[in-house]
This record gives structure tokens, sequence and C-alpha cells, in this order.
């Protein structure tokens, strides 16, 4: 089955997107000075419209442990203090791109499940429980006990939190049907697709109330949800854990619109409804610093100890880092110009968090050099992946052996599944090969795009083969090409315009091993680049979508990635690296941070005894 036009364009929209990324310089490098005398800098940093004078020391490492009172409790609601580099965001669920607003939504609204970032497992928030008929049609099971809620009255205490009324089937109906229409340009609304009727309804320019209820989605009653999908798809699953799935306030929102056609239910705090495990401060809302208090009618476990975050909305990482420095933050951005003294002094604070950004090559199956699986795993083992990182990205990845990356369900452990860096089995599997030998084979074209970033790689790709492989360095040439010409010739009936291999990137935009093996890979229900032949293989990705049982999802997700890229593998293309960055992190917190979606502060702990000794010590310095 063919995708549609959509998803074409949005197939495109996507290596786009990871290809502007790939143009991002190299790192910047900064130099310390050694000397021991330390120096005392004095910076002012904005904070909502008030300046803060921050004192720190730098050109000498303070070594400082502090030994809290083990029968010391503090009295004081626990903070968490972040800080978001830009202004305040859209936290509408079914409208945001903005991660700070995915972080907002998360944390302010009830999402239908849940993603855990610990177990890369999907759990019950609002629904309790699901059943799932032929795979299709999905019944979700609902609390009774989660509310609307929003801050109370002036002169209540400002953690006092009022009850509109509960969250209902009718809120999730009414979040999914806004999806679905053209106007409210949900981003990666062709994920939604999947439900029936919502690609009929997003292609009417003004749908009507009677073309929304052909969406296959209805309130059976208050606590019972039933989705129908076009096709089984247990992923859909995964998809249900998402910041779109938050429901909204429908029948509020609807009566706003009839008041007031041009006000946003969410820019005024008088208007604004929340339904999360936080709910903000009323006089913080909208502002450069908003404070969210805990929910105290929120009735689901509370893994972590956090009572009050403060979010600062900063101009600039610089100034997240003076704040964080000044021990006035709990995490923080690095700027560019400071990763690597940072990595240097303080590692044990520098935590490396994967984007769901995989980079790869891609093999042309019709190519006359790669129609051998034999020569596609020796090319594949031949490439260092841990140089590649190094040299390319500073660091800044985790090398790959398999596609799925970590923090996605269904993705087998980074060393466990697949062959990766081994230049022994590499020559073994050449050998092997009707070629023989690399110089041997026909000229190589590699298709790379026209940034330094892809040169670079290029070149130390090919001096891999050639030091592993024994290829000779005119035998591999390079193609640069503007992206959208790179995507033009890679397409599978690009015919002689087609390099014999291309680099290309992947984003997930949702946490599920589909999104690699099946969106990605399979041999028709994908754009399918490589012209690969159905074989076997896409039998078994489409068994891994029709399970429900996620325990049988994950020894068939194990399975097929075996089946791509273990010692027998088809190996269609190679993983190299899953991008990340760097984050700062205060020795106090304890947190899982989430590789996609939105950050979850209930679960974040914080040793509120050390993290107001440090402080303390940071203002007497």
């Amino acid at each position: 089955m063919k995708k549609s036009n959509q998803y074409q364009l949005y197939i495109k929209d996507r290596f786009w997107w990871i290809f502007s990324l790939l143009l991002v310089g190299l790192l910047v490098g900064c130099q310390v000075n050694n000397e021991d005398t330390p120096v005392v800098v004095t910076e002012i940093v904005m904070v909502e419209g008030e300046e803060i004078v921050v004192t720190r020391l730098v050109r000498q490492t303070i070594s400082v442990t502090v030994t809290p009172d083990a029968n010391v409790v503090s009295q004081e609601p626990v903070a968490l203090d972040v800080g978001y580099v830009g202004d305040f965001p859209n936290v509408d669920p079914q409208v945001t791109v903005s991660d700070n607003g995915i972080d907002l939504i998360e944390n302010l609204f009830v999402g239908l499940t849940n993603y855990n970032p610990e177990t890369n497992q999907v759990e019950p928030e609002l629904a309790m429980s699901w059943d799932v008929e032929n795979g299709r049609i999905w019944t979700f099971h609902l609390r009774d006990d989660i509310f609307w809620v929003r801050p109370a009255e002036t002169g209540t205490p400002q953690s006092a939190a009022e009850s509109v009324r509960p969250v209902v089937a009718a809120d999730m109906v009414y979040a999914i049907q806004r999806m679905c229409q053209r106007a409210t340009q949900t981003p990666d609304v062709v994920i939604l697709f999947l439900i029936q009727g919502c690609e009929q309804v997003y292609n009417l320019q003004e749908p009507s109330a009677t073309d929304l209820n052909t969406i296959g989605v209805q309130a059976v009653n208050d606590q019972t949800l039933q989705i129908t999908l076009t096709k089984p798809a247990s992923h859909f699953l995964t998809i249900s854990s998402m910041w779109l799935f938050h429901p909204v306030p429908g029948v509020e929102i609807e009566q706003l619109k009839e008041e007031s056609p041009d006000a946003n239910w969410l820019d005024d705090v008088e208007t604004l409804l929340t339904s999360g495990p936080f709910f903000p401060q009323a006089n913080s809302w909208g502002g450069s610093r908003v404070v969210l208090h805990r929910n105290p009618l929120w009735p689901l476990a509370w893994r972590g100890n956090v009572d009050i975050v403060n979010v600062n909305f900063l101009d600039s990482e610089e100034n997240a880092l003076k704040l964080w420095e000044a021990k006035s933050l709990d995490i923080s951005p690095i700027p560019a110009a400071e990763r690597e003294r940072l990595v240097e002094d303080s590692p044990t604070k520098v935590h490396l968090v994967s984007d769901q950004t995989v980079f790869y090559l891609a093999f042309n199956f019709d190519s006359g050099v790669f129609r051998e699986a034999e020569v596609r795993r020796a090319f594949s083992a031949a490439i260092d992946r841990d140089e590649l990182v190094a040299q390319v990205y500073g660091g800044r990845a985790l090398s790959l052996r398999h596609l799925t990356p970590p923090g996605v369900f269904g993705a087998p452990p980074l060393a466990e599944v697949g062959v990766g860096y081994s230049p022994d089995f590499a020559r073994q599997q050449l050998e092997a090969s009707g070629f023989r030998s690399c110089r041997l084979m026909p000229p190589i074209t590699l298709m790379v795009s026209t940034s330094d970033l892809s040169l670079l790689q290029a070149e130390l790709i090919r001096n891999m083969w050639i030091n592993e492989l024994n290829c000779e360095e005119d035998q591999i040439q390079f193609e640069q090409v503007q992206f959208g010409t790179l995507l033009a010739n890679t397409r599978a009936d690009a015919g002689a315009a087609r390099p014999d291999i291309w680099e290309l990137g992947w984003a997930s935009y949702y946490p599920d091993a589909h999104n690699w093996v099946g969106d990605l890979l399979h041999c028709t229900e994908s754009e399918n680049r490589q012209n690969r032949p159905c074989s076997q293989i896409d039998d078994l990705i489409e068994q891994a979508d029709t399970v429900t049982d996620p325990a049988q999802r994950i020894v068939l997700y194990r399975q097929i990635e075996n089946t791509l890229f273990g010692a027998d593998g088809i190996m269609p293309i190679i993983p190299l690296y899953v991008r990340g960055d760097y984050q700062l992190v205060q020795t106090w917190l304890v947190f899982s941070p989430t590789t996609f979606g939105g950050e979850q502060f209930d679960t974040y702990v914080i040793d509120a005894v050390t993290k107001e000794l440090e402080q303390e010590l940071e203002r007497s310095r």
C-alpha cells in the first residue's frame, strides 16, 4: 500500500529539517587559563525584568563536599529551578512546535497515556486500561478523578487549585477532531491519518459537524473512549502518549469562542484550565518567570518530590549558564563556546542526552556494487562509528550498531544487537563476495550534501574503507549536491541518477520501533529509497505491528534488528550514530531525561538539604 501525497510531502519536510541540523558547524573550542590564582567575576543577569548579580570564581576549580545532616528535614516546599532560552511558548497541545511548550504541556495537562522514560513503556494515565479488538478498535477506560482546575481566587494560598469539572472522554474526542482539521495546523498530523476518517476530514476546506463525526473517535460515555483505526497498528498505543493526545476542555473552548471569537483560552489565566500534575500560579502566567505548583487534586502516584517548578525564560544559553554556575538553576544548556571547558572541568555534571535523530548511509540495491549482502556488510563493518562521533560531533552523539536509538519502545540495548565496527569481519565478508577485493570493484559514487560537515564525514569514511578494505582513493568518488537534488536522485524511480550509496538522516516522530524499521525500511510501507525487494523481514515488521502484547513486540523488534544488522544481516543501510547534546545538571538532582516529548517534573528527585547548603555556600563567597 503506497503512502498518501501528504505523507510524501511530510517525509520531504522531515529530511529537510534533519539536513538543516546537519549544517551546524564544528564545535567551538575555548582556551582555559591554567593560572592558579582565582579570579572573581561579577555579572548581571536579567530575569523577569530584574537585575540579578551573579558572582563566581573562574580559573580555579573548587570542589566542595557537603554532608547534610540526615536528621534535618526541610519544611519548605521542594523547588525545581529550570531555565529555558526564548520567550514564553505556545502551550496548545495540538498546535505547539516548541520543545519548551511541550515540556510545559507534559506537566500542565493529563495525557491519554504516559510514556515512561525509565522503562520505555507506555503506562496508564487518564486511561486506566485499554482493550483492542482486531487490532483496529481501541477502547480506553478513563479515570473519573482527574479534573480541570484553575488557580484559586486571589487571597487564597498560591498552591491552592479550584476544581471545575472532571476530564471526560468528550474532551479527548474534541482534541482528536481538532487535530484532524487542516485549520488547526497540527504538526506531524500525518501520523493521525491512521485514525479512520481523519485524512478525509483533513482534506476538506471547511468540515462540518457531520464531517467531524465521521472520524473514528467517540465517547461511549464519560469514562469510555473508543478509537477506530484504518488498519491494525500496535504502535498506536505509543502515539497515544504524545503531547498531541493531551485532551483539552472542549466545552469551555467553544463557549469562549461564542463570547469572544478572537480570544484564546490559553492566553488569559482566567480562561485557562489545566489538568496535569502541576498548575500555574495565576500572577506568573505568560511572564518571563512562570511558577508551577503541585496539583493537590492529582490522584496518580508522585514518583518525585518536587512541589514547585520555577521556569525562567532567558535570552541566551550564556545567561542560563551563569545562573547555573551561581547555583540558581538545577539544569542548564551548555553554550557551544563553553562545551570543551565544562566537559573537562565538570564531567560528572555534564550529561549527554540523545535527541532521536539518526544519521546513516543508504545502499542502492540496484547498484552493480552493492547488490550482494556480503559487500554491504563489509562496507558497514569497516566504519569506526566512535571515531566519527569524536571527529564530526565532538562526542555529542552515540554510535549505533542497529537502527532504533535509545529511548524508543522496542529499541535493543546499544551494544547487544548488530555487528558495528569489526575490521576482521569486514575483510572476511568482502573476501566471501563475488568481488573478493575492493580493488576489483567498479568506481563507487557516494552522494552527500553540500555542507562542510558532510564532506568531512565522507572523507573520514572513505579513509576507513581505504585502510580496512584496501580500496583505492580514486575508486570512491564524492558527489556533493543540494539537498533537494539529493532527495530527487535517491528516489527509487530516479534511474541512472541514483548513486551507489548516500547519506541521510531520520528523526523520530513517535517513540516506537515501528517508526524506524517500519516507516523507514519496510519495502512498501515506506519510501524504500534503497529499492530493496520485499522479503520475510517485511512480514516480520508487519507482525510486530499487529501483536498487541508489549513483551512480544520487544522480542520481535530485537529479531528484526538482528536480521537487518547482525552477522548475517540484510544491511539495507549503515546506521552511524544518534545525535545528542549536553546539559548541565546539579549533583543534588536525580531524574531520567526524556529523549522524546516533554520532561516529567513529577518524577524529579531533589536533595533539598544539599541544594540549600550549596546555595548558602555560594552566597557566602
